[in-house]
């Protein structure tokens, strides 16, 4: 729990604190993280470990599908 799966500040956050509400992240070789979540829902949730912070609306589009899956964020 709370390792560096990103240069990115906000991203380790959300990693840390997903771990911690029994939530299984992993790193994938293309840099991108996969969000399972503890309840044993089908839904992936897959994210950029260095989102493009150009467009802020693609990384709030992803903690709103995260806190829909039931992520405190």
């Amino acid at each position: 729990m709370g390792r560096q799966l990103s240069s990115n500040k906000e991203v380790n956050k959300i990693v840390k604190k997903a771990e911690r509400e029994g939530w299984v992240v992993i790193k994938r070789k293309n840099n991108h993280l996969q969000f399972f979540p503890p309840n044993n829902d089908t839904d992936i949730i897959v994210m950029s470990s260095t989102p493009a912070f150009s467009s802020s609306r693609a990384f709030k589009n992803i903690l709103m599908k995260l806190k829909s899956k039931g992520l405190d964020v």
